[in-house]
């Protein structure tokens, strides 16, 4: 297993990875690893510079199949849009809550873009902070970022 620390625009980032592939990335955490993934590495400078869209890189999840419906469907958000807890329920045929306990499980943020989503009147929750959501909004809005969450 390997990790490395990204530094973002917004704060560290710990990036985990097993055999090529990305299983966690902590916003907000550094982490021992020395040496990154070029290609992680080029997606993530490529995302917070308002290049690209989505991330691509080699992934390994691990999670119940509810889970996976539901981070699916995040990579289905459009990049700069939201949508509210409520209304990503009613496509997946389940509750506000239950998505909610499954965005709280996502350990690839960025990747499955769960700071897209957000409560009916008010941002929500987000596991890194809401500097961190309002700050990944902001980028992909093109508007101005608070800096370091």
């Amino acid at each position: 297993m390997e990790s490395f620390t990204y530094e973002s625009i917004f704060g560290p980032m710990c990036v985990r990875m097993k055999n090529g592939r990305v299983y966690g990335i902590e916003l907000g955490k550094r982490c021992a690893g020395a040496e990154s993934n070029p290609e992680v590495f080029q997606q993530l400078e490529e995302y917070f510079r308002g290049i690209r869209k989505q991330l691509d890189f080699p992934v390994e999840v691990r999670a119940t199949e509810f889970q996976l419906r539901v981070w699916q469907a995040l990579r289905n958000i459009p990049y700069g849009s939201t949508i509210s807890y409520g209304e990503l329920a009613k496509k997946l045929g389940t509750s506000p809550r239950a998505v909610g306990q499954a965005l709280k499980r996502n350990p690839l943020p960025l990747y499955f873009p769960c700071h897209r989503v957000v409560g009916k009147t008010s941002i929500g929750g987000f596991s890194a902070g809401l500097n961190w959501k309002k700050n990944l909004l902001a980028l992909e809005r093109g508007e101005r970022c608070a800096g370091k969450s």
